[in-house]
């Protein structure tokens, strides 16, 4: 089975802005390229070493102010994607707000590489029951496919408890990549990136990897600084905020090494194009 390895490119301190308070003193965009930059070529570098292809969803603010690093992903073979245009959580944004952003995001993007761009994840998974109406928005702006819907209850931020697990086409015709959750005991439990990826013992992650395998790809995401080098120190922060967003990333590298020599991952496109629910365009590079 092969499953998709996906990177959310954003910063630690824009990741976490409207999870809790962050002085403003941590606060610089300078500081925040510097560090993303560094981390992606790590990104780069591990996956180059696996022969490994994954898709990395994009800031479009990134790809105004370090176009740079958004190159040189797409020219690694990367697939590159949308995460908006700043790290801002849809249900805090008006439509009218959410379709402008959008349409940035994408255009910048594209032509940063030079080619179309036709995935989107929101931040924070932030398509919910109350966000819905972003999902023909972004069938609109000429998205293929959205990866934002986590079919869990699990979390108090997202999530769409009733939503389908494995991938499907939506009713307006978009193509929806749902992150990966595994049923235990009555419950969906998320398991396949981010602070999961870090918080389970790895050989629980590669269970579930397969337990999903029986049916469908998996969806494996994490972030820029849960696998480079680079990750800045909030002074202040109470035991478990210290816990949930520090644990491990020291040894993301590692760990993420780890999983991509255990199973095979391509990008979301060839995915998708494999599985018929799309045609997988001239610009994406599907390998064979």
């Amino acid at each position: 089975m092969e499953n998709c390895l996906a990177f959310d490119i954003e910063g630690f301190v824009e990741s976490n802005l409207q999870s809790f308070p962050i002085d403003r003193k941590y606060i610089s965009r300078k500081d925040e390229d510097y560090e993303i930059e560094h981390n992606v070529d790590t990104v780069l570098k591990l996956l180059d070493e696996a022969d490994v292809k994954a898709t990395f969803f994009f800031l479009g603010r990134i790809g105004a102010d370090i176009p740079h690093i958004v190159r040189k992903t797409a020219g690694c073979g990367h697939e590159i994607a949308c995460h908006s245009q700043d790290h801002t959580r849809i249900f805090d944004m008006t439509q009218e707000r959410f379709r402008d952003d959008l349409i940035k995001a994408k255009k910048t993007l594209e032509d940063v590489t030079g080619e179309k761009v036709y995935g989107f994840r929101a931040p924070e998974f932030s398509i919910t029951d109350k966000t819905l109406w972003a999902l023909d928005i972004l069938l609109e702006a000429g998205f293929c496919y959205d990866s934002s819907i986590y079919p869990t209850s699990f979390h108090d931020v997202y999530g769409i408890a009733g939503a389908k697990t494995s991938i499907h086409k939506l009713p307006n015709g978009l193509v929806e990549f749902p992150l990966s959750v595994i049923d235990l005991f009555g419950m969906r439990i998320p398991f396949a990136g981010g602070g999961y990826f870090r918080l389970y013992p790895l050989f629980l992650t590669k269970l579930f990897i397969h337990m999903v395998n029986r049916e469908s790809p998996c969806m494996i995401y994490l972030h820029p600084y849960e696998v480079g080098p680079m990750i800045p120190k909030i002074s202040g922060l109470s035991a478990y905020r210290k816990f949930r967003h520090y644990y491990n990333c020291a040894n993301g590298a590692e760990r993420l090494n780890k999983i991509i020599n255990a199973f095979e991952f391509i990008p979301v496109m060839e995915i998708l194009k494999r599985r018929n629910l799309l045609e997988c365009p001239s610009t994406i590079k599907c390998s064979r």
